[in-house]
C-alpha cells in the first residue's frame, strides 16, 4: 500500500521547526513526536517541492544527540541551595558548642588549658607532659589543648626532620596516644598552625577526634560547659587571637576578652605565658585571659632569632566551683596543674 502523501502544512511545520533548532533533527523529532528518519523525509520533500537548495553549511552527515552526563543548571542551583543550607547549619551550630558534664564532675572540677605540646620535637619537655597528664587524670579535670601537637614540617621545612629523632609516622603514633590512651579527658582540641600545615583538605587530628567525645576545630572554638547543677562556663579558645604587644604577653587574648562576653579566653602559639583579668565596667562581667607557653622548651629557632624566654607555665587550670556565687571563687586560675589537682581533690573531699 502506498504511503499517504504528506501535506504542505506538515512539511512547512517540520521545516520551520528544523530552522528553529538550528538543523538538529533529533530535537525536531522530539518536539514533533516523530522519528528522526521521518523528519529527514519531510525535509527532503519540502526542499524538492519548493526548490530549496540544501544549505551548503549543513554537514553531509549527522550524529545522534548524546545525553549530557553533567547536572543541568537548574539541578546545580538546587544543589547549591542545599549545600548552603547544610553549611549554614554547621556554621551556626559551632558558634557556641555545648559540653554537657556528667555527674562524675558534680561539684568542684577543673578546666585545664594545655599549651602547645610539639610532641615529636627533641626539645619537648616530656617530663613535664607526663607529670601534667597525671595531675589531670588523678583529679576531676577536663582539658583543652590549644594546638600544635607536633611540628608537622612541610615544604622547605621538611629538611628539619633530619634535626629530630622522631619520624613523621612516629609523630602520628604520639598524637594517637596523647588524645586517646593517655587517659586525659579532652573536651576540646584546637588545630594550630603546625597541625594545619599540609592538611587543608583533611587533618589527622580531625580523623582521630571523630572517635572521641571532645570537640576538634581548626583555629579555635567557643564552648559552653554545662555543669551538672546547670551552671555554665563559657570558653573562647584559639591557637592565637589577633593583635600583638611587646609589653604584654597576653595582649591579644585580653583584647578579645575586653570586647567579648565569655568567661575564659585562652591561647597558645607564641610559647610565652601571660594572664590578665578583665572587668566590664558597665555590666560588671569578669573575664579571664590567659596564654600558655607549651612544652617546647629547647628551640633552635628561638635562639637564632634571639627571642626572650617568657615561659612561666606550660599549662594551667581554672578551678570551677559551680556552687559559688562570688566570681573569683566560681572561676579560680591556678598556674600549676599539680597544685590545681591537689586543690580540686581537697575541695571535693571536703564537700
Amino acid at each position: 500500500m502506498a504511503a499517504h502523501p504528506i501535506s504542505d502544512k506538515v512539511l512547512l511545520e517540520t521545516y520551520e521547526c528544523y530552522k528553529k533548532h538550528n538543523g538538529k533533527t533529533l530535537q525536531v523529532a522530539r518536539e514533533l513526536g516523530v522519528s528522526e528518519s521521518t523528519v529527514r523525509i519531510r525535509l527532503k520533500q519540502h526542499r524538492t517541492k519548493n526548490k530549496i537548495k540544501e544549505d551548503i553549511s549543513e554537514p553531509p552527515f549527522w550524529v545522534d544527540e548524546l545525553p549530557d552526563g553533567d547536572l543541568t543548571a537548574e539541578e546545580l542551583v538546587e544543589r547549591g541551595v542545599k549545600r548552603w543550607e547544610r553549611k549554614q547549619q554547621a556554621h551556626n551550630a559551632r558558634k557556641l558548642i555545648n559540653i554537657n558534664l556528667s555527674k562524675k564532675f558534680d561539684g568542684v572540677f577543673g578546666i585545664a588549658i594545655v599549651g602547645d605540646p610539639h610532641l615529636d620535637d627533641d626539645g619537648c619537655n616530656w617530663k613535664a607532659i607526663t607529670e601534667d597528664n597525671k595531675a589531670m587524670i588523678n583529679s576531676s579535670m577536663v582539658a583543652i589543648n590549644i594546638g600544635d601537637l607536633t611540628n608537622n614540617w612541610i615544604g622547605r621545612l621538611m629538611s628539619k626532620y633530619a634535626d629530630q629523632e622522631t619520624t613523621r609516622q612516629q609523630a602520628i603514633k604520639l598524637i594517637e596516644w596523647y588524645l586517646g590512651s593517655s587517659g586525659v579527658y579532652w573536651a576540646g582540641v584546637v588545630g594550630g598552625n603546625h597541625d594545619f600545615w599540609g592538611h587543608e583538605h583533611g587533618n589527622v587530628l580531625d580523623f582521630i577526634m571523630k572517635t572521641k567525645p571532645g570537640v576538634f576545630e581548626n583555629h579555635g572554638f567557643r564552648l559552653n560547659v554545662i555543669c551538672p547543677n546547670g551552671r555554665t562556663v563559657k570558653l573562647n579558645c584559639r591557637h592565637d587571637f589577633a593583635g600583638n604587644s611587646q609589653w604584654n604577653e597576653s595582649h591579644s587574648v585580653a583584647k578579645a576578652a575586653r570586647f567579648g562576653s565569655d568567661d575564659i579566653y585562652a591561647a597558645g602559639h607564641k610559647h610565652t605565658s601571660g594572664y590578665q583579668i578583665v572587668k566590664d565596667h558597665e555590666t560588671g562581667k569578669i573575664s579571664h585571659a590567659v596564654r600558655v607557653a607549651g612544652y617546647k622548651e629547647l628551640d633552635e629557632f628561638s635562639l637564632q632569632k634571639g627571642f626572650r624566654n617568657h615561659k612561666i607555665w606550660e599549662s594551667m587550670c581554672f578551678i570551677i566551683d559551680p556552687n559559688q556565687d562570688e566570681p573569683l571563687r566560681f572561676i579560680k586560675p591556678v598556674f600549676n596543674l599539680q597544685e590545681a589537682s591537689e586543690e580540686i581533690l581537697w575541695k571535693r573531699k571536703k564537700k
